[in-house]
């Protein structure tokens, strides 16, 4: 199912700066002066701005940057309600254009320079992944993560073993997270 503005209410332009704890967002019509507020960024504060960008009962279309897990709840919960369309724009391609008009550089003001990207800009809609995407991409972020400490290990591992000074039950210790994951990653390389 699209979700498409309606031609008959004006357009609202939203730009969203995300961070771990806040959303700073900032509305604006054509012919509206930019509003903005804060909102805690966790299920609460998403419910709260959704209900606070249907209050013009306009169509809405929401710009925000992709900030990896940050982003991506808010972008869901978006996503997921009527009468707002929601874009995840590549920070990159954000982050340019803030620096051909950017007056200063705060949350409000990345918020506001969002809004400003989304108007002329054309519109491509997210579309949000499945939810099998999600689990795989969790699981391979946690093996990765996994494979990383395993090797930080195997590395400290080495450097107490060359060590005369250093107590066995230490080496010791260290060898034993290296085994684990030597075991976890044949049977996962076995399962594949």
């Amino acid at each position: 199912m699209s979700k498409r503005s309606s031609q008959t209410r004006e357009t609202l332009y939203c730009g969203i700066d995300v961070s771990a704890r806040s959303l700073t967002v900032a509305i604006q019509g054509l012919s509206h002066p930019v509003d903005q507020r804060s909102f805690p960024d966790n299920p609460n504060g998403h419910r709260a701005l959704i209900v606070w960008l249907r209050k013009a009962k306009s169509p809405v279309r929401v710009s925000l940057e992709a900030k990896g897990v940050y982003s991506l709840d808010i972008a869901f919960a978006l996503d997921a309600a009527k009468g707002i369309e929601v874009a995840v724009l590549n920070s990159k391609v954000a982050n340019r254009f803030a620096q051909t008009i950017r007056r200063s550089k705060t949350d409000a003001a990345d918020a506001e320079v969002l809004v400003e990207y989304a108007r002329p800009m054309p519109f491509i809609a997210w579309v949000a992944p499945s939810s099998s995407s999600m689990r795989l991409r969790s699981i391979v972020r946690h093996v990765e993560s996994l494979s990383v400490q395993s090797a930080q290990n195997q590395n400290r591992l080495h450097a107490a073993q060359g060590s005369t000074s250093t107590p066995s039950c230490v080496a010791q210790d260290r060898s034993t997270p290296c085994r684990h994951w030597s075991a976890a990653s044949k049977d996962f390389g076995a399962k594949r």
